[in-house]
């Protein structure tokens, strides 16, 4: 999954359970979604958008910064939790 296939999917998921901008919220995750991409796989873009979405259905909205510690997880990159 690219990038920015996956901001779309988190658009979709936004749009579906809030009554938020998917677009405008959405776009706050895309450098988490283009550092995966470039330090992992598309597959690590997917894991990402999984694990975002899910977050979202289950009535969450993960800040850009708790994306970018997930995105850190996912590629084994140690973070001091800082943004």
């Amino acid at each position: 999954m690219r990038p920015s296939e996956a901001v779309r999917q988190i658009e979709y998921v936004i749009d579906a359970t809030t009554t938020d901008g998917g677009r405008r919220c959405a776009a706050g995750y895309r450098p988490a979604f283009e550092r995966v991409h470039a330090a992992g796989g598309d597959g690590d873009v997917a894991d990402l958008a999984s694990v975002l979405c899910a977050e979202m259905r289950a009535g969450g909205r993960p800040k850009p910064a708790e994306a970018g510690r997930v995105a850190d997880e996912l590629l084994g990159v140690a973070t001091d939790g800082g943004e």
